[in-house]
C-alpha cells in the first residue's frame, strides 16, 4: 500500500474511531432517563442517640465496612434515587433499639433496620414484609455484611446484596422504568468472607446491555490504533 493511499484510509479509520467513542458514550447510558435500578441499599444512621436521628447512604461497602458500638444501620428495598420513601424505617434511634442490651467488653452493639419497602416498589406478585428494628451483639471485628447475615438469610451474586429473608425471590439489581427517580448504581459489597462474597455488576433476568459497552470499546481501540499506524505509515518518505 502507498503513502497516498493509506492516508485516506487513516482518516476514514481515525473518523470510525471518533464516532464510536461518541456511541460508546450514548450507549453507556440509560436509553431513558426514567430507568433506574431496583435494590437493597444500604444506609448508615447519624445523630442516632440524639433528637434528630437520620439516614445518610452509605458511601463504604457493607463488606469493608466495619461498624462500631452504637451505631446504627439499615437496608432498604426500592428505586434508586427517589425523591421521597427511600430512607428505611423507622428512623435510627440506638437508644430505642438497644435499650435493653448492655454494652460489653467482648464485643459491640449495631442497631440493625431492615425495610422492604412498599407494594409500590415490589417486584411483581411479590409482596414486601414488615420492617425490622433489632439490636445486634457481634465481634468488634463484624463489618456490615455480618451484622446483616447474623440475624437475615441473605442472597447474594457477584458481589451485591440481591435478598434478604427470601425478598425478592429471584431478581437482582434490575433496570425497570420510574419517571420520578434519579438514576444510582448498586454499590458493590466486598467481603472477605466466601458465603457473604457480593456482586460486581447489576444481574437481572430482564434484558440488558451491560456487554455491549465493553465490546464496542474494544472495537474502538483497534480502530484508533489501525488508523493510527497508517497515519504514522503515510507520513514516511516515499
Amino acid at each position: 500500500m502507498s503513502p497516498v493511499s493509506a492516508a485516506p484510509r487513516a482518516r476514514v479509520l481515525i473518523a470510525l474511531a471518533v464516532g464510536g467513542f461518541l456511541l460508546l458514550g450514548a450507549v453507556g447510558t440509560p436509553a431513558s432517563a426514567a430507568t433506574t435500578y431496583r435494590y437493597w441499599s444500604y444506609w448508615i444512621g447519624t445523630d442516632t442517640t440524639g433528637s434528630s436521628p437520620t439516614w445518610g447512604y452509605a458511601i463504604e461497602g457493607a463488606g469493608t465496612r466495619i461498624p462500631r458500638d452504637g451505631d446504627v444501620e439499615g437496608w432498604r428495598f426500592g428505586l434508586a434515587g427517589q425523591t421521597s420513601d427511600i430512607y428505611p424505617e423507622p428512623l435510627p434511634n440506638f437508644a430505642e433499639v438497644c435499650a435493653d442490651v448492655e454494652a460489653s467488653r467482648d464485643g459491640k452493639r449495631v442497631a440493625l433496620v431492615i425495610d422492604p419497602g412498599d407494594a409500590a416498589e415490589a417486584p411483581a406478585g411479590e409482596t414486601p414484609g414488615e420492617p425490622i428494628s433489632t439490636c445486634v451483639e457481634i465481634e468488634d471485628s463484624a463489618t456490615g455484611l455480618d451484622v446483616l447475615a447474623s440475624i437475615a438469610e441473605i442472597r447474594l451474586d457477584a458481589g451485591f446484596v440481591c435478598g434478604i429473608d427470601g425478598y425478592p425471590v429471584n431478581e437482582c439489581a434490575p433496570l425497570v422504568d420510574d419517571s420520578e427517580t434519579v438514576q444510582t448504581a448498586p454499590m458493590q459489597v466486598a467481603s472477605e468472607t466466601p458465603e457473604v462474597t457480593q456482586i460486581a455488576a447489576p444481574a437481572s433476568e430482564e434484558p440488558n446491555t451491560s456487554g455491549t459497552p465493553l465490546i464496542t470499546a474494544i472495537a474502538i481501540s483497534v480502530l484508533a490504533l489501525i488508523g493510527f499506524w497508517l497515519w504514522r505509515r503515510s507520513r514516511r518518505p516515499a
